[in-house]
């Protein structure tokens, strides 16, 4: 018997050991403002994989088919890139990754998915060769993948490492659903029904949340973005539906912007941007402390 408690002390100390712990983030450091008056609502935000200090930016609800190309460094615009074939009827996020049927190339995920209520119409996103050149101009959608999901609004668009897109629904009290829309669907030209999806768990808030997120580069952690939190969870197994559903996520640093619904992993995972709607706003930077 007292070797078993022994062995059974051993084993609890050596699991204690080994369990990743969670990082930890600075505190958020303005290293810029958005003060071009274009940009009055900065809804999504993601980091560019072939340009160091380039995030990608675009408007809510209301502007032209449009993203903005930002000196990660000052807020400072450096391209406005106009989306040909595409209407902004509620872009809600954006994201970097893959480009479809081409994993050595980089492109950018335009999510129009917010808020269809009651109108009938399918939701899209657009995608997009990230640009070698940051110049004024314009870029035709590689694909337009058209898709179809029992949900009303969603402001979550985030791609993996393999080109796979996790969209996570939101609702009152935040505990959205989380869809996947596979690779290969965006190969083909035909609407994609995302099937029943897991739901967010994450603790029950008093908005409607969650408002953006983001895949790391190496896809192994999530940022969640609520109205008063930001949540990580670590993914060692790239199964973001179980892992969102099922693991109890990590508060980590945030600022209390005026309506901050964007947030992005830097090019190299060593941290992480916020920034907010709304007219001269603050960028900021949270820098990895520990993993």
């Amino acid at each position: 018997m007292v070797a078993d408690f022994i062995l059974v002390l051993l084993v609890g100390l050596l699991i204690t050991q080994t369990a990743p712990a969670a990082p930890t983030f600075s505190r958020g450091i303005n290293v810029g403002d958005i003060s071009d008056h274009r940009i009055t609502e900065s809804s999504g935000l993601a980091s560019s994989r072939i340009h160091s200090n380039v995030l990608y930016t675009h408007n809510d609800r209301g502007d032209s088919s449009r993203i903005f190309a930002l000196d990660a460094n000052s807020g400072h615009v450096l391209a406005e890139l106009n989306i040909n074939n595409a209407r902004n009827y509620d872009w809600e996020d954006i994201a970097v990754g893959v480009c479809p049927g081409t994993p050595t190339k980089s492109c950018i995920y335009i999510g129009d998915t917010g808020d269809h209520s009651g109108d009938g119409s399918v939701k899209n996103i657009y995608v997009v060769n990230e640009p070698v050149l940051l110049k004024d101009g314009s870029l035709n959608p590689i694909i337009t993948l058209h898709y179809e999901w029992n949900v009303v609004d969603c402001e979550t668009i985030m791609v993996d490492p393999s080109g796979n897109v996790i969209l996570i629904s939101k609702v009152d009290g935040g505990n959205g659903q989380i869809g996947k829309i596979p690779a290969a669907a965006f190969q083909n030209n035909a609407i994609y029904q995302i099937p029943k999806s897991a739901i967010l768990n994450i603790p029950w808030t008093s908005h409607y949340d969650p408002v953006g997120g983001d895949i790391s580069p190496n896809g192994r952690e999530v940022l969640l973005r609520t109205h008063n939190s930001l949540f990580y969870w670590r993914v060692d197994s790239m199964d973001y539906l179980t892992t969102l559903s099922t693991v109890d996520p990590v508060v980590v640093s945030h600022v209390k912007e005026h309506q901050g619904e964007a947030v992005a992993w830097d090019t190299l995972g060593n941290g992480y941007f916020t920034c907010s709607e709304g007219h001269n706003q603050p960028i900021y930077y949270f820098r990895r402390a520990s993993n």
